[in-house]
């Protein structure tokens, strides 16, 4: 499941569910809970939400019945280019993120909250860079977090989703939209007021709910989670995220390595490492920088393709499980090697100013 539900350019693919039956969900415990299947017919999801997480039937449906169809988030979700799908191309999306507005108010961002992304750089193991860059691209450091109701995007998106073809996409909002009311069940937000995107994230960071309940932490010590207001909550949520979804500390996002002719018949398209650097030699790999070599003891790795489809050419990298980690995030090579470019440019803004940072 990711943090964030928005559309990509270039997806790699989507978090499914496995549908379960109601007593087999009820032997599980966990994340694997918020994975088995809801219904979509109202009453019977209300009873199944109910017996989920505990909470009063009554208390959902009072919740259901003031959710509202939103037409505005079902035709967002939908995004169609002028002759159907939206062409990939990588330097256009590269620099809608690695740009001139969001490498000043990173900067800022980074500034003012040096102590939070030092603190968390320490506990977690994640460069500062790359906790400023996810909330860079998501959100220019909270000035676009979205205003729809949240109740509204997930109950549009759970049971009126426009693409009927993908049932696992409206299953997935009928769980988010669960977490949301055990969210409000537990006093953490309200689902009445909470606003975030057309797709149901919310927050500097854009957690989906799912996400906030099992990731977001209350970094400033106040006794809630904000993920709005709070720049240490946000800053912290991410860091533990990325560490629960496979961060490796002390190890970049990408292998300093240079790459055979035939680089496009090593991309497998998925989202887990599966080469190892005796493979990437073997097949004709050699490495072309010095940096730390802990990307190449016992750790995976994998190559992605960036395509430009306008002009038929192809980026390649290779990328260590840390990339991956930010997939968990977005589930797109184009977001995760922009959030780790935008990283990367930020680390060289910091250091050009003195300060010694870590490069992702």
């Amino acid at each position: 499941m990711t943090a964030c539900a928005g559309a990509p350019i270039e997806p790699t693919g989507k978090t499914t569910t496995r549908p379960t039956n109601t007593s087999a969900a009820s032997a599980k415990t966990g994340w694997e809970v918020e994975n088995s299947a809801l219904s979509a017919n109202p009453s019977l999801f209300t009873k199944q939400v109910s017996q989920r997480y505990g909470i009063p039937e009554a208390y959902i449906k009072n919740l259901l019945d003031q959710a509202q169809y939103n037409e505005r988030v079902a035709n967002l979700i939908m995004p169609q280019g002028p002759k159907g799908r939206i062409k990939r191309v990588w330097p256009s999306y590269r620099a809608r993120y690695v740009e001139p507005v969001r490498l000043r108010y990173g900067t800022e961002f980074w500034d003012a909250n040096r102590s939070a992304l030092n603190q968390a750089e320490r506990q977690y193991g994640v460069p500062a860079a790359i906790i400023a860059g996810i909330i860079g691209v998501e959100t220019v450091y909270g000035r676009y977090m979205g205003s729809f109701r949240m109740l509204d995007a997930l109950y549009t998106l759970g049971f009126n989703h426009p693409d009927a073809s993908r049932p696992e996409k409206s299953q997935m909002f009928r769980n988010q939209l669960a977490a949301l009311i055990n969210l409000d069940y537990q006093g953490k937000l309200s689902a009445l007021r909470e606003e975030g995107s057309f797709a149901g994230a919310t927050g500097l960071p854009q957690f989906m709910p799912i996400s906030i309940l099992h990731y977001a932490i209350d970094g400033d010590k106040n006794g809630k989670i904000d993920l709005r207001s709070s720049q240490e909550d946000a800053i912290m949520s991410v860091a533990n995220f990325l560490v629960k979804h496979g961060w490796q500390s002390n190890t970049p996002v990408f292998a300093p390595i240079r790459l055979p002719a035939n680089a496009a018949g090593l991309v497998d398209g998925g989202l887990e490492p599966y080469l190892s650097w005796s493979q990437l030699q073997s097949s004709g790999a050699s490495l072309s920088g010095n940096s730390n070599n802990n990307w190449k003891s016992g750790k995976q790795l994998g190559v992605i393709n960036l395509p430009d489809e306008i002009r038929g050419q192809t980026e390649y990298r290779t990328v260590t499980p840390n990339f991956f980690a930010i997939t968990k995030y977005n589930r797109s090579y184009f977001y995760a090697t922009a959030v780790a470019d935008l990283a990367q440019a930020l680390a060289q803004k910091q250091r050009s100013k003195g300060y010694a940072v870590t490069y992702p």
